[in-house]
Parts: structure tokens; sequence; C-alpha cells
């Protein structure tokens, strides 16, 4: 009679995934347990004695006896394991976390955070399914720049043209002395312009016979009156500058 005792060697990990937990799944799996086991079986025994052998004369000789005897070995189970795992597309934050709160994208965000499974959420100018594909902000009307705009990887800059210069908020461009020196000589040639026209139409209206009518005025006066307001409003700004080499030296700041 053979006699078997066996203890099952159960060599498990800690398990803080509880079932209830959020994103947290059941799995069943097959496994192979292995469980060490005694055994009886029969151990052989030779036992010397004496005997009368050929010729009459005495020798000695071994006989086998059978005992009992115990041994351990191991043999594989198997069996339905049942444990909890996170469910596709979560992980645990920390290895002790009795649930599954961390996302899991397949492909790695590079500017941006994985918010949901295979979700990502890019940072600000950069585009895509992970957030690679720089956006290009000019091209669209909230960049917010007051005249020029110039796109770079994942943002943009603000750009102002030739005779100004950027604000401090990044956005909107202040005429420089160079700009207020250059619409008062454009206004200044303009009023040459416009004189030299007057002084035209005053000698022939001085020319014309007297027929009796009042002489009308050119409509070039009135253009002249408007230029000579703008041309004050430029000699005010330019006179709060104490020269121009003192503005230039300050813009080169």
């Amino acid at each position: 009679t053979i006699f078997s005792a066996c203890l099952v060697v159960w060599s498990a990990e800690a398990q803080f995934l509880r079932p209830g937990g959020k994103h947290v799944c059941q799995d069943q799996a097959q496994v192979s347990i292995p469980k060490l086991c005694v055994e009886s079986y029969a151990q052989p025994q030779y036992t010397p004695y004496m005997t009368v052998c050929e010729g009459m004369r005495r020798c000695s000789s071994y006989k086998t006896t059978y005992k009992t005897a115990y041994h351990h070995v191991y043999r594989m189970e198997t069996s339905t394991r049942t444990s909890y795992v996170c469910c596709p597309g979560w992980t645990q934050r920390n290895k002790r976390a009795k649930g599954c709160l961390q996302p899991v994208c397949s492909k790695p965000c590079v500017h941006g955070r994985c918010v949901r499974p295979d979700t990502c959420e890019c940072r600000r100018g950069w585009a895509g399914d992970t957030c690679d594909t720089d956006e290009n902000e000019c091209d669209a009307d909230a960049h917010g720049c007051e005249q020029g705009c110039v796109n770079s990887k994942g943002s943009f800059i603000c750009t102002c043209r030739a005779g100004y210069r950027l604000n401090i908020d990044g956005r909107t461009c202040a005429a420089t002395g160079e700009a207020i020196d250059a619409k008062y000589e454009a206004l200044m040639l303009r009023v040459e312009e416009l004189e030299q026209s007057m002084k035209k139409m005053t000698k022939m209206m001085a020319d014309r016979p007297n027929d009796g009518f009042p002489p009308t005025l050119p409509p070039q006066i009135d253009r002249i009156g408007s230029l000579s307001e703008q041309i004050s409003i430029l000699e005010e700004r330019l006179d709060d500058c104490t020269c121009r080499d003192d503005r230039e030296d300050y813009y080169k700041k």
C-alpha cells in the first residue's frame, strides 16, 4: 500500500486591487500549482545470514527484505485562479493602489499628457493624436498680434513693422521716433505740393476777368487745414523727445 499526502505550495504576490475598485476587472486563468507530497515506498534492505553451501561447508549469504520508507515529491496541479487586474487601458498609480486610475496610451504623448486610454491632451501650440504636430497659431485669428505674426515650434511671436517696436504685452506695437519723423516728412511733402497748387490757382484767379460773381475757394484749402492739424499733433509728440539721438539710443536698449 502506497501512502500519499500532499500540501499545496502557494506562492502568490500581494494583491492590493479589490473588486469594486475603479477600472478593476476580474481575471480567471488556468494556472499550474506545485504540490509538495509525502509518499511511501518499499525500501529494499539486504540482511546477511549464514547458510550451508555445497560440500557441507558454512558460508554467508544475503537476503532482501523491504520496509516502508517515505520521501518528498513535487506534483503539478492545474487549477482555475481568480485574481483582480487593471482593466485594459488603465494601470495603478502605485503598486499599493486599490484602483487603476492611471490611463495608458499605447503611443507616448510627445507634447501633452495621457488623459484617457489612447487619448492625449496636447499643450497649447501642438495638435495630432500624439501631440507631435505643430499648430500654426498665425493662421487663426486668436493670436492677438496687432501687426505681424511669425509661427514657431509650439508657439508664435508677434512682430512689428519698420518704425514700430513691440510693447511689453508682446502683442501690440508702438511707434518709435523714426516712424513719427517719417509721417511728419510725408505730411510736409503733401503740404508743399498743395501749396504749389494753391499758388498756381491763385495766379489763375488773379488773371481771371471780373464777371461780377464772388470767387469760389478751391477744395485744396480744406485739405491743407486738415494736414496742418496732423502736423501740429506730430510736432507735439516730437517735442516730448529731447532729441533724435536719445530716442534711437533708448529703443536700441
